[in-house]
């Protein structure tokens, strides 16, 4: 199996603000906001959500390919990919402007503000260049131009092609009637619960309606691990109790590791948890793209945390 990633690339900027969010926001001024967060601490990293998830995907061994719009300060980042086992062939650089950037800050309670420069990523992704072979691929389509993400899904479907859509930090810039058609026909629907709140608010549905739309509702539970929805029920995977650094890409860990298990044709829980537990080694470094392991230690910690074996 091949897995094309679409979605952003970006160099992520990350800083800590040591205190909470909640004491330097005042509720009855919220309507006019104008606060200053002190931060002593400083990572750059390469990131973007489509860079984050093959990575991962790449430390898999998955055979994995970014297909997304990149800038004119892109080649550390193209080299960084292609030493980790990421195709980089079919990304676009935009010689007029510089990559997209994330500014992140994380409070004492893992709480998060970002803001983010689109850059090159303004510039829809060329797909008519785009060839896949759909007996043998799968898609992913992570938050990115929201003009891709409009027409990946139906070029997936047009084609045959399994894939998950995950509009995440998009949703906001996506309307209820692009999002409904991201998710029907989707293999898998991915969220964290207060994005499915947002799906669910933007296309009309309720929960029942929205598991029927999709083979696999995916909603991600912070450090109480996740749960699938599908036409049959609902599957649970505990959360892993580890020593947090930073929780920036911890969601695109999750979703490689879904991926790469369902790739392999094992069971939901099973995917649910591997998945559980390859987000665990990006929370417990900071920055993202920091993390490594090797997929004999994953399957040893596998065993010691869950008390069962990976299959073969």
């Amino acid at each position: 199996m091949h897995t094309y990633v679409s979605g952003s690339l970006a160099y992520d900027r990350i800083s800590k603000f040591e205190g909470k969010f909640s004491n330097e926001i005042l509720p009855e001024k919220i309507h006019d906001l104008n606060v200053s967060f002190y931060v002593e601490s400083l990572n750059e990293s390469f990131g973007g959500t489509a860079g984050n998830i093959a990575y991962t995907l790449g430390l898999l061994g998955e055979n994995v390919s970014i297909f997304a719009t990149a800038g004119n300060d892109f080649l550390n980042y193209q080299k960084w990919l292609s030493e980790h086992g990421v195709g980089t062939d079919l990304i676009v650089i935009d010689d007029s402007r510089r990559t997209a950037f994330a500014s992140i800050v994380t409070d004492q309670k893992e709480n998060q503000i970002t803001t983010f420069y689109a850059g090159a990523m303004l510039s829809p992704y060329p797909l008519a260049t785009l060839k896949i072979e759909p007996e043998t691929s799968f898609v992913i389509i992570a938050p990115g131009n929201p003009t891709d993400m409009a027409t990946l899904p139906k070029y997936c479907k047009e084609l045959n092609v399994p894939y998950m859509f995950d509009p995440g930090q998009q949703l906001a810039h996506l309307s209820g009637d692009v999002i409904a058609e991201g998710i029907e026909g989707s293999e898998v629907c991915i969220s964290n619960e207060y994005e499915r709140e947002l799906i669910l608010k933007k296309t009309g549905w309720d929960l029942k309606t929205l598991v029927t739309k999709t083979k696999m509702l995916v909603t991600t539970l912070g450090e109480n691990g996740s749960e699938i929805h599908t036409q049959t029920g609902v599957i649970t995977a505990p959360g892993i109790k580890v020593t947090i650094k930073d929780p920036t890409g911890a969601g695109d860990a999750y979703r490689a590791g879904f991926v790469y298990a369902l790739n392999k044709g094992w069971g939901h829980e099973i995917i649910a948890k591997f998945a559980n537990l390859v987000a665990c080694y990006t929370i417990e470094q900071s920055g993202t793209q920091t993390h490594s392991f090797t997929l004999e230690a994953l399957r040893e910690r596998f065993l010691t945390t869950f008390n069962q074996a990976l299959p073969a």
